[in-house]
């Protein structure tokens, strides 16, 4: 398996309106974010947040791919935005009209594994973490075209043996610093804003989900958030490479 190989930062066309870019550097190179993801992989700990020392931040989506896929990738595109889409594989097989999806938000970001039939790890059998982490990982990798080594558990639940299996499956797992709270009922659009935009700073990991009506309407408002912060829009090993949390970020999860 090679990895890391599709995941480092790719030209992004400038964003409409003649605004610039929102996304960061473009010296990040693959052999960096290919580093950045071994020596994180390599301590065992999730990871929460950058270091905040930078105007970096990791806008990541779950429970893709849906019928938002494509205008979620076109709203990244036309802000010169990037991502990290932690997708759900049961979403792939499950509906054949999106088995490109992946493949599609690849061209805009990072590709991660969010488990195949989004249950929570920390009551499966062993039988079943093998099923929800590994198949699924190879499934996205199928279609994505790219290297899966990025993961994100569902609900946020993690244990000693799942953090265990994610390690030895050559993955890192993402939590995050921002939740926007898309993903709760009766969460309304202004209040996703408010919780995007009230934890937003260096470093934040934000977490957003991309099948989402709610969000998808206020995309272009949390887009306009990250540039008046003064942020560029980063994916996850990007951030990793270029802003690292310490080691007591990381065994802390305390961001701040």
């Amino acid at each position: 398996m090679h990895h890391g190989t599709r995941i480092a930062a790719r030209p992004v066309a400038a964003a409409a309106d003649g605004l610039p870019p929102l996304a960061g550097p473009h010296h990040i190179t693959r052999a960096q974010t290919h580093g950045a993801l071994d020596r994180f992989i390599s301590y065992g700990y999730p990871v929460y947040c950058g270091g905040g020392h930078k105007p970096l931040v990791a806008l990541t989506f779950d429970d893709g791919p849906g019928p938002y896929t494509q205008q979620v990738v076109d709203m990244l595109r036309q802000a010169g935005a990037r991502a990290t889409f932690f997708i759900v594989a049961k979403e792939i097989e499950g509906w054949p009209q999106l088995a490109n999806e992946p493949r599609v938000e690849a061209t805009v970001g990072a590709i991660g594994d969010h488990t195949w039939n989004h249950v929570d790890l920390t009551t499966a059998t062993a039988d079943q973490l093998q099923h929800e982490v590994v198949d699924s990982q190879q499934l996205i990798q199928d279609h994505s075209g790219a290297s899966v080594r990025l993961f994100r558990p569902p609900y946020g639940h993690h244990d000693l043996l799942v953090d265990r299996e994610i390690q030895a499956q050559g993955m890192l797992e993402v939590l995050w610093s921002v939740d926007s709270r898309d993903g709760e009922g009766g969460t309304t659009g202004p209040e996703v804003l408010h919780n995007v935009e009230n934890g937003l700073g260096p470093g934040s990991i934000v977490l957003l989900h991309e099948n989402r009506g709610t969000t998808l309407r206020f995309l272009p408002q949390i887009l306009a958030a990250v540039r008046a912060k003064g942020l560029h829009t980063v994916t996850v090993p990007e951030l990793l490479a270029e802003d690292p949390p310490s080691l007591a970020q990381l065994k802390t999860g305390n961001c701040h």
